[in-house]
């Protein structure tokens, strides 16, 4: 029973070893009119029978049940799901309620002074795959919920990456000194320049709670951070960004763009010898990052949590969606999926 529990939303071992009886002590009571103390007296020979039409019934349904979620496991195919348990179910029932061999069946012409096996069936089944139901609903919201959290978690550990990232000693000391040596000699680059500082720092507040933000601002917030780096390295860093504005209002993983160009720029080399080109542009509706491949000799150590924090961040919304990354000889490419506007 164990191995079902997924499908069930629970172990239900110990609600059919204790259900089935006790639905059949039940049913002879409740529907026959059967006492203790006068007739039609309760007997082991009802209760038997009756334990052994529930169970009958009990563990048919539950196997229809079964089969029926891992065959539509997702919330959306719910109504296709409960179409088929539900019609499948009432074909078991009727089936067992009319030839099993000792009841009789619904054509038949003998008038019985209790209810039919067919009002009987339906009715505990009714009942016990109303629970098996409701039970799987709850234990989706629960998953649900923690799935939210986990995002919630996934987002803000890696707004956090970013965030120190940004004010990672080397970071600062390289924007102070790029500021330094322009603010004599151009104070209108170094204004401009502390403006792209300070709006990459309050774009990280902003978006701090949010799971998905429009490409339209997360291009904004690389077009920041690229100023910073270009203002540092001139021409050695090249970023083309092609992506057509029908897509600016899509959606896209906060931080994505500026981790990938962060990564980078960090395995490569990027100097006036060797230029590093950087592109980004929408193929297949999915944004693609490449940029040539010259690594560096002292390779920089690295977690590669940077790239696996988009992938999973991307599981959590979409489980379908993936992040893909592509070595050729030449060149290192990302996919990042976009996801619809609302």
């Amino acid at each position: 029973m164990r191995k079902n529990e997924t499908a069930l939303g629970f172990n239900d071992r110990w609600f059919v070893l204790l259900g089935i009886p006790l639905m059949g002590f039940l049913t002879p009571i409740m529907y026959l009119g059967v006492t203790f103390t006068r007739e039609p007296r309760y007997s082991w020979l009802i209760f038997a029978f009756s334990t052994a039409i529930t169970a009958i019934f009990w563990l048919g349904n539950r196997w229809i049940i079964i089969r029926m979620r891992k065959k539509f496991p997702h919330l959306s195919q719910a109504p296709k799901r409960i179409f088929l348990t539900c019609l499948l179910m009432f074909v078991y029932t009727f089936s067992v309620s009319n030839f099993n061999g000792f009841t009789p069946p619904l054509w038949s012409k003998i008038q019985l002074p209790y209810p039919d096996l067919n009002v009987l069936g339906i009715i505990n089944t009714l009942i016990i795959a109303g629970i098996y139901e409701v039970i799987w609903y709850q234990a989706q919201l629960r998953l649900s919920m923690q799935g939210q959290e986990d995002l919630r978690n996934e987002s803000l550990q890696a707004q956090i990456r970013a965030l120190k990232s940004q004010v990672d000693p080397h970071f600062l000391f390289n924007n102070l000194n790029t500021l330094s040596s322009v603010v004599h000699s151009d104070p209108d680059k170094a204004e401009h320049f502390i403006q792209q500082l300070s709006k990459l720092y309050r774009h990280m507040l902003e978006v701090q709670d949010t799971t998905l933000v429009t490409v339209k601002e997360e291009l904004g917030l690389l077009d920041a951070y690229v100023y910073l780096l270009k203002t540092r390295f001139g021409d050695n860093l090249r970023v083309t960004i092609e992506v057509p504005e029908a897509y600016h209002e899509r959606k896209i993983i906060p931080f994505a763009l500026q981790i990938v160009v962060e990564n980078a720029m960090k395995h490569n080399v990027v100097s006036a010898a060797k230029p590093l080109n950087v592109k980004i542009e929408v193929v297949q509706d999915k944004i693609v990052v490449t940029n040539n491949l010259q690594r560096k000799l002292h390779a920089v150590p690295s977690t590669g949590k940077g790239l696996e924090n988009i992938k999973s961040r991307v599981r959590l919304i979409r489980e379908a969606e993936e992040v893909e990354s592509v070595v050729t000889a030449d060149h290192f490419i990302v996919l990042l999926p976009i996801f619809p506007a609302s």
